[in-house]
């Protein structure tokens, strides 16, 4: 019993919740990851973004932190992890992704940040911007 309600915590976990805040192409967002946050899987803390994309639109997304690593995670609507990245660069943590829609609807967009002794809190800028449009 005990494994499968741990199995079970770990499975919603990489599900997308609700995403109570719309990200907007082209406009940054200000956040900041807190102990009360939502614990990411894995084992930070995390929140989401809906973000409305068209089909055929190519869109980099970028989280940027001085306080901890994060990670981008992108689901479609059906809950389907379409994209995911860590340290996009060379010498740094921050992260960005790079994608075609493959059909118009809402994705949902996660900051994670990786568990770095107390480096897993703190602020964070995030940002979509459609590249092409067709």
């Amino acid at each position: 019993m005990r494994k499968t309600l741990l199995a079970l915590g770990l499975a919603l976990a990489t599900l997308p919740a609700f995403a109570a805040q719309p990200l907007v192409p082209g406009k940054a967002v200000q956040g900041r990851l807190q102990a009360s946050d939502r614990p990411s899987d894995r084992g930070g803390r995390s929140h989401d973004y809906s973000l409305r994309l068209r089909q055929g639109q190519l869109v980099v997304i970028t989280a940027r932190s001085e306080d901890f690593d994060p990670v981008l995670l992108v689901f479609g609507g059906d809950g389907e992890l379409l994209a995911e990245n860590d340290d996009h660069e060379n010498g740094s943590t921050n992260a960005a992704v790079v994608m075609t829609a493959p059909e118009t609807g809402t994705y949902t967009v996660r900051v994670n940040s990786l568990p770095m002794g107390d480096g897993h809190l703190g602020d964070y800028t995030l940002r979509a911007v459609v590249l092409e449009d067709n």
